[in-house]
């Protein structure tokens, strides 16, 4: 065999983490669960940020000691936006919500190991969690979309909702896909990637 079964697999990962791929697909799935999105991406501006900073300041927001408050904190002051992916609403309520993906060898999962290295050690992954006020009105809660589930899916709940002391809910991308009203829009997806390979054959075909 020209490619083993781990190579396949992490390419067909790789491919399946790209934004421009599972985004329009996240997208549908947010409606067919009875969201509204509200806006693609959402834009938290400095006033927003502001009321941050000054919570982490006088305490009235505190963070879990996993967190560096105070770097958190000189870190905002020197931001004029944040830019999760979705702001959306559901039941007149209003949420945030950010999708990551870390596909690569095998599945991606979201274990403990990526969620310490990727929202704790490195908190700029997590700074929309942060935000509970946009423009005026109340964020009542976050969504986090990331590729994969792992067996440790209940202590990595627990310990991003800790650290960042807020309501969040993980959704997974290999989940998502099952959703059987997704169907055409994972055709459409796919069919745009069937077109992107055909053009990516004839332009490298053409050079031989």
């Amino acid at each position: 065999m020209e490619f083993t079964p781990d190579q396949i697999a992490a390419f067909r990962y790789w491919i399946q983490g790209y934004p421009n791929f599972y985004e329009p697909i996240v997208e549908e799935y947010f409606r067919v669960a009875g969201y509204r999105v509200l806006r693609r991406p959402a834009l938290v501006g400095r006033a927003d940020i502001q009321r941050v900073v000054d919570a982490l300041f006088d305490g009235h927001k505190h963070l879990g000691p996993e967190l560096d408050e105070k770097a958190i904190r000189r870190h905002l002051e020197g931001r004029q936006r944040l830019q999760p992916d979705f702001l959306l609403e559901w039941k007149g309520r209003r949420y945030l919500a950010e999708l990551k993906s870390w596909g690569g060898y095998r599945s991606g999962q979201f274990d403990l190991d990526t969620a310490r290295a990727e929202f704790l050690k490195n908190f700029r992954n997590g700074l929309f969690l942060l935000v509970d006020w946009l423009e005026g009105a109340p964020v009542a809660g976050k969504l986090l979309v990331v590729s994969s589930r792992s067996p440790e899916h209940d202590r990595v709940l627990a310990l991003l909702r800790g650290a960042y002391q807020t309501d969040l809910e993980l959704l997974y991308l290999d989940q998502i896909f099952e959703t059987p009203q997704l169907a055409g829009t994972i055709d459409r997806q796919l069919r745009y990637l069937d077109a992107a390979v055909a053009e990516l054959r004839q332009a490298l075909c053409g050079t031989l």
